[in-house]
């Protein structure tokens, strides 16, 4: 149905391949733990921004288009309206782009959820 959180949405005077996110994106910087999932070696990661479809999040290591990891959230708070709210999510890789200009290399990973996150 949607690629990447992305629908792609003609409209008059543009590429046919403008994209439109299917979730608003919100700005949000927090550590995470991710596994490629059930392995049970985590890796330290920093979340950039998330959405009730995904999230990006900056990572030390290049991950493959469509892995299935898992992503804890370090910081859990039951009582949050944001990504804190759950202890995890299950999720594919969409996307990973070494971020220009970082020494030691760096990688910013998309990814989608298994299933959509309502956060209010």
């Amino acid at each position: 149905m949607y690629e990447d959180g992305i629908r792609l949405k003609p409209k008059t005077g543009l590429s046919p391949h403008a994209e439109q996110r299917v979730y608003a994106r919100r700005a949000h910087s927090a550590p995470i733990l991710y596994e490629f999932y059930n392995t049970n070696n985590f890796y330290q990661a920093v979340m950039r921004n998330h959405s009730m479809g995904g999230m990006c999040f900056e990572a030390e290591f290049a991950l493959p288009k469509g892995v299935e990891i898992y992503i804890k959230i370090k910081n859990h708070q039951p009582e949050s309206n944001g990504p804190e709210a759950r202890k995890g999510y299950r999720a594919e890789v969409r996307w990973c782009r070494r971020k220009i200009g970082s020494n030691p290399p760096s990688y910013e990973v998309g990814v989608n959820y298994f299933e959509p996150v309502l956060f209010e």
